[in-house]
């Protein structure tokens, strides 16, 4: 698919949401119309990521580690791989439309994704703040 004549996207663009209190919302830190959509998914990572991931999409890790890129079907598991860093984390909410040709395993928890094609719509993201503890 081609991304002639798209936009780019900036994160000025993207819609921020506000870290709650995760613990009242079993762990979901996303409204319920974003965690209840069937085309959504969530991914957590490190803040210090979320730029790049923005100008360049999702990459893949180093030949030497898992050659995927997993997302989950609701927050509260990217939620886990966001906080402990020892610096803020984020969780993005991406949406794959019906056309989103990206090679891709199914997994109860959401997806492990093998090849982008193309990169999905980064929907908005919500920062994880670095003094936060899971409870």
């Amino acid at each position: 698919m081609s991304n002639c004549g798209a936009a780019r996207i900036t994160l000025a663009d993207l819609r921020e949401y506000r870290f709650g209190t995760p613990a009242e919302q079993n762990y979901r830190i996303f409204p319920d119309d974003l965690e209840r959509d069937p085309k959504v998914f969530f991914h957590g990572t490190g803040r210090c990521f979320l730029q790049s991931i923005v100008d360049g999409g999702f990459r893949f890790p180093p030949p030497d580690r898992a050659q995927s890129v997993s997302f989950a079907r609701t927050s509260d598991v990217p939620l886990g791989y966001a906080f402990g860093l020892g610096a803020d984390g984020v969780v993005i909410a991406v949406r794959f439309d019906a056309r989103n040709g990206s090679v891709r395993a199914d997994e109860p928890f959401g997806l492990h994704v093998y090849r982008f094609d193309p990169q999905p719509e980064i929907v908005g993201y919500c920062i994880v703040p670095a003094a936060y503890v899971h409870r």
